[in-house]
């Protein structure tokens, strides 16, 4: 490599690897929304579900930020477990700590 040569960093190096068309997150969602199709024996439900999952996600993803599907699952965790937002401060009252 030259020292002169301008040569411009990927900026996606630190994404994460797909898995066929879709990110690890989404493929795990689906996969598990199938599983439980399965186990409950109502496979279709499963199967239907499944692909709403991933044919939904790319509709969602459009203009949304990186990790906005993580920050969704962590606040509907939030919700559904109040323990754990009465652990976790609201971010808008998070400070520095020195």
């Amino acid at each position: 490599m030259n020292a002169g040569s301008n040569v411009i960093p990927p900026s996606d190096i630190e994404e994460p690897t797909p898995i066929v068309f879709w990110s690890p997150l989404e493929f795990v969602l689906a996969i598990s929304f199938l599983g439980l199709g399965i186990v409950s024996k109502l496979w279709v439900v499963g199967l239907l579900g499944a692909g709403g999952i991933l044919v939904g996600s790319r509709h969602l993803k459009r203009g949304a930020k990186r990790g906005g599907m993580q920050h969704l699952i962590w606040s509907l965790g939030l919700q559904v477990e109040p323990h754990l937002s009465k652990a976790f401060p609201p971010s808008w009252k998070n400070e520095f700590i020195e």
